[in-house]
């Protein structure tokens, strides 16, 4: 399981450079994206892989991915990666 969450870490690492070359007239998509990937990184740094994504942040991410999917298709990819891990972790 460890290179699965490290695994995880570095696709939310990927997404958190390509939320950083979004313009400003997505900040308000970004923050709401942004705050789901801050949400996973302090369960992962506690090691709370139990509670890793709640319903709640999955439904978050699923948003996101629609979202971005028309207007930033490379961002929408990394979410789609990022649900896929947390699968392959048992969530």
């Amino acid at each position: 399981m460890p290179e699965r969450i490290h695994k995880l870490q570095s696709i939310l690492e990927e997404l958190e450079r390509e939320l950083q070359t979004l313009d400003s007239s997505d900040d308000e998509t970004r923050q709401a994206l942004a705050d789901a990937v801050d949400d996973l990184h302090a369960k992962l740094n506690r090691s709370d892989t139990e509670h890793l994504a709640s319903p709640g942040m999955i439904t978050r991410l699923q948003e996101a991915e629609e979202l971005f999917q028309v207007s930033h298709p490379n961002i929408s990819g990394i979410v789609v990666r990022i649900i896929d891990a947390l699968g392959q972790l048992g969530i």
